[in-house]
Formats: structure tokens, C-alpha cells, sequence
């Protein structure tokens, strides 16, 4: 079977018109009309009707509609293998925040990878989506999944939020004094009018900002000297403290929202075309482990 003619067959399935599928593949109608009727040849089935300006499915066509993705991605798999070297172990191409990526290599050892090796990309909040979307990336882990048709999220965690400043620092400083350190970009996917760059919620709570960081890892040192407070995972202030003297350990504040637990979903992200294997379930189980 053809890959490219199964993707004509999408996107002619998708739009319902002849002449608008094939504006979008960049084809003629009647080029367009020819590689369906060959693909129709192959699978020996009327795979659509014309009714009108619109192309109407018909069982066959729905069928093989709805398993098109998947015999797409076997197809690409199987035409990259058949040109890829095998050389040496393929790399799982994972993509995450900077706020994740920082600590990712604490549950690598808590994995069987087998002869895997890691390609860890850092991106922005909605490029991760967009990198698995395209078959740039294998996985993708973020808090606030952006909706996409070819994509699956697997919820695998909660993280908890919470402020954290330097040990013994600003004593009697009330919360809405208290100096913090927020990202410039998002540490917890797109922000909403309701919620801060960290995921801080702005819409019930003020809070005094001094700082501004591009960095995780900035902010976190800026907690250290005793200069700021931040918003952080508290996964993440649990991991920094296992790794700096005590006199550099963060503690946790209350907050003005207390009694109220503050929490973001972790997510994996996948193709819709792709199984959930079992390295997939190996890192969810890793992720899961971290952040309780």
C-alpha cells in the first residue's frame, strides 16, 4: 500500500470535497480523483461517492478511515527502519519543560531502558505537542496538555505545589510581603488569566514579585542566598535539598490558600497511531515514583 496515497485518502476523508483536499495537498482534482481510484483498485472496495461537491464515505471508506493512522505510522516506521543503520541502540526522543528536564535524570536509573539511549529536549509550553505531533519526538511529558486530535494524554501524576524560601530567611514576613522569583516563560504549560507564569493562582491570591528568571535553576539559587521565595513542585524543592548542604535547603511556607491543597496533573504525551509499550508504562511508573 502507498503512504502517500493513504494520506491523500485522510485528508480527502477529513475535508468531504475533492477540490478543497486537494488545495490542501497541493494537487490537482483530477490527480487527486486518480490516486483514489487506484488506492481504491488496490483494496478492491469502493472506498467514496460523489454527491454533489461533496464526496460521500462508504463502509469501506469509514473502515479504512478509521484505521488509516495507524497503518500511516506502521508504514513510517517501517520505511525509516528499512533506511536507518542499525548501528548502535535508536534513541528515545523524549521532550519536557526546563522545570521537569532538571530533575528527569533523577528517575533514570529507576528504568530498564534495555539498549536505549535518551535524547532529552527542552522546549516551550505547546511545542512539545506540536514536536510529538509532527514525529519529531517519541514522548513528551507536560502539565497542561494542549488539546490535539493526533495526540493522546496518559495522566500519570499529580505534582503538589507549594512555596518554598531558604531555611530561616524572612522570619516574621508575612506572606503577601514575601519578595518572589517567578519565570519568564511558563514552568507549568500556557498561563491563564487565572493563574501566574508558575502556575500560581493570581486570580485569588497577591503576591509581591521582585524577580524574573528564565531558568528553573536561577530561580532556585535566588531562593538559596535567601533573596527570594518561589513557587515551586515541591517533588522538585524535596530533590534540590537531597543535594546541597543543610544550610542551602529550602523549606516550605504556608500559604494563603492553607487547607487548600494546590496541585498540576503530569502528563505523557503520545501519537493516537502509537501502542503504549512497555517502556512508556516504565517511565509513567518512574515519573510517578518522583513526584509522590
Amino acid at each position: 500500500m502507498n503512504l502517500r496515497r493513504l494520506e491523500y485518502f485522510v485528508t480527502l476523508a477529513q475535508t468531504g470535497n475533492l477540490r478543497r483536499a486537494s488545495e490542501l495537498l497541493s494537487i490537482s482534482p483530477p490527480a487527486l480523483s486518480k490516486a483514489m481510484k487506484v488506492l481504491e483498485e488496490e483494496l478492491e472496495s469502493n472506498l467514496w461517492i460523489a454527491d454533489g461537491r461533496r464526496i460521500v464515505l462508504t463502509d469501506a471508506g469509514k473502515a479504512l478511515q478509521r484505521k488509516a493512522p495507524l497503518l500511516i505510522e506502521q508504514l513510517k516506521q517501517l520505511k525509516e527502519s528499512l533506511h536507518t543503520k542499525h548501528d548502535g541502540p535508536q534513541p528515545i526522543r523524549i521532550g519536557t519543560f526546563e522545570v521537569f528536564s532538571t530533575y528527569f535524570l533523577s528517575f533514570l536509573d529507576r528504568l530498564k531502558w534495555d539498549n536505549h539511549s535518551l535524547e532529552l529536549h527542552e522546549l516551550l509550553p505547546g511545542e512539545v505537542e506540536k514536536a510529538v505531533a509532527q514525529g519529531e519526538l517519541d514522548l513528551g511529558i507536560t502539565y497542561m496538555p494542549i488539546p490535539d486530535p493526533d495526540l493522546d494524554f496518559l495522566k500519570v501524576a499529580s505534582i503538589e505545589m507549594g512555596v518554598f524560601t531558604r531555611k530561616g530567611a524572612f522570619k516574621g514576613v508575612p506572606q503577601p510581603e514575601l519578595p518572589f522569583v517567578i519565570p519568564v516563560m511558563p514552568l507549568q504549560g500556557v498561563p491563564t488569566k487565572v493563574r501566574g507564569l508558575d502556575g500560581w493562582p493570581d486570580d485569588a491570591y497577591h503576591r509581591k514579585v521582585l524577580h524574573r528568571v528564565t531558568l528553573l535553576e536561577s530561580a532556585l539559587e535566588l531562593c538559596r542566598q535567601g533573596r527570594a521565595a518561589g513557587y515551586f513542585p515541591v517533588f522538585i524543592a524535596h530533590e534540590h535539598n537531597r543535594r546541597v548542604i543543610e544550610d542551602l535547603r529550602l523549606e516550605r511556607r504556608r500559604t494563603p490558600y492553607t487547607g487548600r491543597v494546590c496541585r498540576s496533573d503530569v502528563f505523557i504525551v503520545k501519537r493516537k497511531a502509537t501502542e503504549e509499550t512497555a517502556l512508556v508504562k516504565q517511565i509513567a511508573k518512574a515519573i510517578r515514583l518522583v513526584c509522590e
